[in-house]
Parts: C-alpha cells; structure tokens; sequence
C-alpha cells in the first residue's frame, strides 16, 4: 500500500506576504475541485480561505499610508530643487561674464558626481544629498562661487527640503513598522489553518478506501 505525505514547510517562519502568498495559492488550487471535498477537509478549507482573506485585508490596510502623499510631495519638491540649482548653473556657464562662466564651471564640475539623484532610492538620495552639502558648505571656493551667480540661497533651500523629507520618511516608516505587528497578530490563525488542511488533505489521501477497498 502506498501511502502520501507532504514534504516538511515551515510555515511560521513566513513574514505576512509569504503566508498570505501560500495561503492564496492553496486556496486557489483547492477550489476548482472544492465540490469534491468533503467533511473535515471541506470545512479546513473554507477556514482557511477566510483567515487568509483576512491577513490580506490587513496587509492591504497596512499598506495605505498616511504618509505617502506628502512623501511623494517632498520627494518632488527637493527634486525640483537640485534641478533648479543645475539649471541655473548651466545657464551661467554660458554667460558671456567670465567671473560667472567661471563659478558656474566650478559648480558643474563639483555637481557632475550627483546627476540622476531623482532615480536613486528614496532614503539613498536624501544621504548623497545631505553628503554633497556637507561638502559644499565645507569648501569656500564652493560657496564663494554660488554667491558669484546668487544661487547660495538655494543650496540652503535644498538643505531644509532634504531635512524635512528625511523626518517625513522616517515617520512613515516607524508607521509602517507598527502596522507589520498588527498584521502579524493574524498570521498565526492563517498559519494553524493551512496546517490543518494539508494534514486533513493528508489523512483523507491516506486513509479513505479506493475503489478495490483499500486507501490508496
């Protein structure tokens, strides 16, 4: 007599998408043949699908931010803010002046490194951001060549908008942080559910008579 067993799968050490993800797809294998399944099986089942709905409206719940619209709105504005300063610089590089042309080729050189800062991760810009200032404000000839074109007052700008898009964002993900362990306070039910409908699957595989009497 042959006899079927499902390999080991540690379950529990799932994070909430993971669970949610085989919950789901279990869910989803098991239904088209659902009218076939009976008894404790059936009832594993539909219990499973609703602690997995479930740990899925929470997720989904979690993660609506509050946040994520003055996030997006900062992020902008301090991307706008860096492509002002290299926009006016650019414009003075061309000027008939030579003391701008000068400046303005300084600061080009000095920018060069940072061009594409609206494409990196979130968190990564504001750190290049805020490490470019730090040089900026550290050299003389820097600062001396952004006060030549008037464009001194916007590297401050950028610093603040860098500031308050570095606290907004962290705000967020402290949110975001106490919103998981809400979350995880359902992952156990999807956890005990589909352990117990792959054992109750197991034990009507095992030992439910086939059509010549004995379990398959």
């Amino acid at each position: 007599m042959s006899k079927l067993s499902f390999s080991p799968l540690y379950v529990a050490k799932l994070n909430n998408n993971g669970m949610f993800a085989l919950g789901n797809s279990t869910v989803e294998l098991a239904n088209p043949v659902k009218t076939e399944i009976t008894g404790i099986p059936a009832a594993a089942l539909t219990l499973l699908e609703t602690d997995t709905q479930s740990l899925g409206q929470q997720i989904n719940k979690n993660q609506k931010s509050a946040y994520t619209a003055e996030v997006k709105f900062f992020d902008t504005d301090r991307d706008q803010g860096v492509a002002e300063i290299v926009r006016e610089v650019a414009t003075d590089a061309k000027s008939s002046d030579l003391a701008k042309k000068a400046a303005a080729e300084t600061l080009q050189l000095f920018l060069k490194p940072y061009h594409g800062l609206s494409t990196k991760p979130l968190d990564i810009e504001t750190q290049i951001i805020a490490e470019m200032l730090v040089k900026y404000n550290a050299s003389t000839d820097l600062k001396a060549a952004a006060q030549k074109l008037g464009i001194d007052g916007l590297f401050t700008l950028l610093g603040t908008k860098n500031t308050a898009f570095d606290a907004l964002y962290k705000s967020r993900i402290t949110e975001s942080s106490e919103q998981e362990a809400s979350g995880t306070s359902l992952k156990p039910a999807a956890v005990a559910s589909y352990i117990q409908f792959c054992t109750a699957i197991e034990q009507a595989a095992n030992l439910t008579p086939s059509q010549n009497g004995r379990a398959p």
